[in-house]
């Protein structure tokens, strides 16, 4: 079985024609570290490059052994896209880390128990995005799969990925428009009962597991790239990063917007009426006021997100 580390290693050699040894050496930093000399510097030592480096399972992780991912990506995209040495070899990073390789690293991390959504809703929103150049996104790609891969962290990765757009291409990850997202379809499983919690529904199927609603001050955060522990990503595409927000207070339950760019809507399960939560192209800073849900309700995130609202058992 595969770690992180090792597949994104094995992957570059497979796919990429790169060995274990020049992708590490623009990996590692060439920093002293602790009087052990720079981890790049130590690519040689083979119980090294092996145990602590391609194989390093998630709690044996280093950060501190890695370098700037933002200059080590691009590097690396050259070098698949020259070993490639094919028409439209951007075009083949892109297919086959937005494709094979990014399923796998999903189901790598949820082996792990580390958040697969995240790392493949970060995927999708690239993917999906308005940019021209196809070169872009490539790296963009490529630099989630080797982020993740290095530190098994795919909130780092976002956060790595997301930092690198805005400083050298200009782009964030802006929740797309409903025009130009697609659904995603899940299928997963489980439940409990006295709180509440909230279900996926896709095709009027409630698909598991059952999401239990934070009872702490925070709520629950819901949205592409929630991260946390109090926090739904399991949306589609055209959900904000942080889209809605669901609480308690005293025996009741709210759901607030939080400046989404899609809105959010109510549908009761008592009467089937309609509430706005919050409407599409707000995007404020000024959030909406909160609105109380009960079991029953459906709520509508963006054009094909919804979550059905239900008692559960401690």
């Amino acid at each position: 079985m595969h770690t992180p580390s090792s597949y994104m290693y094995s992957d570059l050699r497979s796919f990429g024609g790169i060995t274990n040894k020049e992708a590490a050496s623009e990996l590692l930093t060439d920093r002293t570290l602790c009087g052990n000399g720079a981890p790049r510097d130590r690519i040689n030592e083979r119980t090294f490059l092996s145990r602590q480096i391609v194989h390093a399972t998630p709690s044996q992780v280093h950060p501190e052994f890695f370098g700037d991912f933002h200059q080590s990506a691009q590097t690396i995209t050259s070098k698949i896209v020259s070993n490639l040495a094919k028409p439209c070899a951007y075009h083949k990073v892109m297919e086959h880390y937005s494709g094979v390789a990014a399923k796998e690293m999903e189901a790598l991390l949820r082996h792990y128990s580390l958040d697969g959504n995240l790392y493949a809703n970060a995927i999708r929103r690239i993917n999906a995005s308005p940019m021209s150049e196809t070169s872009d996104k490539a790296v963009l790609l490529v630099m989630m799969f080797l982020t993740t891969g290095c530190l098994a962290d795919p909130e780092i990765a976002v956060r790595t990925t997301h930092s690198f757009m805005e400083k050298k291409l200009s782009f964030t990850f802006s929740t797309l428009h409903p025009t130009l997202a697609q659904p995603k379809h899940t299928t997963k499983s489980a439940g409990r009962p006295i709180k509440l919690g909230l279900i996926r529904i896709d095709n009027e199927v409630a698909c598991s597991p059952t999401y239990p609603l934070s009872t702490s001050e925070e709520g629950t955060t819901i949205g592409l790239l929630a991260t946390g522990s109090n926090s739904i990503n399991d949306v589609d595409i055209d959900v904000s990063r942080k889209h809605l927000r669901i609480f308690e207070d005293g025996s009741a339950w709210y759901a607030q917007g939080l400046g989404s760019t899609n809105g959010t809507t109510l549908i009761s399960g008592a009467d089937k009426s309609i509430t706005e939560i919050e409407p599409q192209g707000s995007a404020n800073k000024k959030y909406p006021p909160p609105v109380k849900i009960s079991h029953g309700d459906t709520l509508c995130l963006g054009k094909t997100t919804r979550f059905l609202v239900l008692k559960i058992a401690d």
